[in-house]
């Protein structure tokens, strides 16, 4: 599928630092999130309507034009930094550039190309040839790894739908790339892989990926697109290269890849090959990963992503733990009732043998005990109590002195800012601070306001022996796109501080209050 995305990264993980598969499903996911991103823009229905032929890349810039509000002109009727609310398909469909049907069919593929969620689900094959390239970077600490990458909502969406289907789907590859899996272990191979519009370049060293670069050119032929292609891997020099390429008329591919071959080699003076296929019916790529999957799963060039994901070890897996929590209980059971057994009888054994001597002992000792007992329990009972009075204390001198105060003010510090704000004005935060007194956030439609607002709290607060300070009113882009002024500043009393009050009467740092 086009949506997996492969990519050679550099790990800090090496034959001799295994790593679970959860943590290298995480190191992964680090590397490919910003590549996936960049990868979904090719999903956007811009994109397919250009991949489908039915917008030039003219017209997509014509229609991005118009949903920025700004014409060939460029200013768009005088305002060119204000975007539509149309959607692009709506916009392509107004300007006749594409009909609702093309637009419908494209949302259509674009559901099983791209989904909601930043969860991603990888795959991972490591690059461990012997003689690295001269450009690698890596240590001994490190290696090259081919990894691939999907969302995982997406994934879970083609797993319900081959499930429909009574298919288990387990795994899924990249659609371009895995015709590696049919090239031979040659010292250095750079294979151009093109399928309907995407691009995969593969330079592979002594049967391992050293490098690969994935694009989409839906508007450049395919000759042009190898080209560029293999101008941005060709170095260092390579000793075979190899093309492998279908279009949506799958009995031609073959005839066109012998084609699009000798047209390679003409243009760029050597010799070129054509990757064989044992049926018209199947792309390369389909052929290497079924070499892959069928013939040797540790084939190093492939890098498919499983779609249930990474499992835990063994003995990190929750029935894995449960069984053995419930055998050593188990255990743990028979071994004590074994132990109660054994001293049981030694001690009965015992105590009949001294049972006439011990008896007034044992009374002695066990009412002197019971004495102790009453006593620690005596006082533990004292302790408890004068802790629970102590606790009262404090919590009836906070609601009985300090609460009623800071309510009153909290009241009136509110009620001074409902009278202050007005239908222009707009809170958007209140918070308390330790250090910096109550901060205030706003946001107004006109510059007149902003300052009416500030004002009318200054007074208003003044009564209360607090200090306005540090008012901001700056020109900012509000909600809903409309051009207005953010306001900032806060309230201080100058006679005192607030680190110099109690902790019970200032409620946790860090938590705003919102209006």
């Amino acid at each position: 599928t086009p949506a997996v995305l492969s990519a050679v990264v550099e790990l800090p993980v090496t034959h001799q630092q295994v790593r679970s598969p959860l943590q290298m499903q995480e190191l992964i996911r680090w590397e490919l999130d910003p590549l996936l991103i960049q990868h979904a823009v090719n999903w956007s229905i811009g994109q397919l309507l250009l991949t489908q032929g039915y917008l030039t890349e003219t017209q997509v810039a014509d229609v991005l034009a118009q949903q920025q509000g700004k014409t060939k002109s460029g200013l768009g009727n005088g305002h060119g930094s204000i975007y539509s609310f149309k959607r692009f398909g709506e916009f392509a469909v107004d300007l006749g550039y594409v009909s609702q049907a093309q637009v419908d069919e494209c949302i259509a593929r674009q559901t099983w190309l791209r989904a909601d969620g930043d969860d991603i689900l990888c795959g991972w094959a490591m690059q461990n040839n012997q003689q690295k390239p001269e450009h690698a970077q890596t240590d001994g600490a490190n290696a090259n790894w081919l990894v691939s990458g999907a969302n995982a909502n997406l994934i879970r969406q083609w797993e319900a739908a081959f499930l429909s289907h009574k298919i288990v789907l387990s795994r899924v590859f990249p659609l371009v790339g895995c015709a590696a899996a049919l090239m031979a272990a040659k010292d250095s191979i750079l294979l151009l892989e093109s399928v309907n519009g995407m691009q995969a370049a593969l330079r592979l060293q002594a049967g391992v990926v050293n490098a690969i670069d994935t694009q989409k050119r839906p508007a450049m032929s395919m000759l042009d697109s190898c080209l560029e292609s293999y101008h941005h891997l060709v170095t260092p020099e390579i000793e075979q290269l190899w093309v492998a390429t279908q279009d949506s008329n799958q009995e031609s591919g073959q005839q066109i890849g012998q084609e699009l071959s000798q047209q390679l080699a003409a243009m760029i003076g050597r010799e070129t090959f054509t990757v064989p296929l044992i049926s018209p019916q199947l792309s390369a790529g389909m052929q290497g990963v079924a070499q892959h999957v069928l013939l040797d799963k540790n084939q190093s060039p492939v890098a498919g992503v499983l779609v249930q994901g990474p499992k835990p070890s063994l003995f990190k897996r929750v029935e894995v733990r449960a069984i053995a929590a419930g055998l050593a209980f188990l255990l743990l059971i028979g071994g004590l009732e074994a132990a109660l057994f054994v001293r049981g009888q030694l001690v009965q054994n015992e105590h009949t043998k001294i049972a006439a001597q011990k008896k007034d002992f044992d009374a002695i000792v066990a009412k002197a005990q019971a004495k102790v007992d009453a006593v620690n329990k005596l006082k533990e009972e004292i302790k408890t109590k004068n802790a629970s009075l102590t606790s009262l204390n404090e919590r009836f001198d906070f609601f009985a002195s300090e609460l009623p105060t800071r309510a009153d003010f909290v009241k009136k510090l509110l009620d001074n800012l409902s009278i202050a704000v007005t239908d222009e004005v707009v809170i958007n935060s209140v918070e308390e601070t330790a250090k910096l007194g109550i901060r205030f956030s706003a946001w107004a439609l006109t510059e007149k306001s902003a300052q009416q607002f500030i004002q009318t709290y200054k007074n208003a607060m003044a009564p209360l022996g607090m200090e306005l300070q540090d008012p901001i009113v700056r020109a900012q882009v509000g909600r809903l796109g409309l051009f207005g002024y953010d306001i900032q500043f806060r309230l201080l009393n100058p006679n005192e501080t607030l680190e110099n009050k109690p902790a019970t009467a200032t409620p946790p740092a860090g938590k705003p209050a919102q209006k």
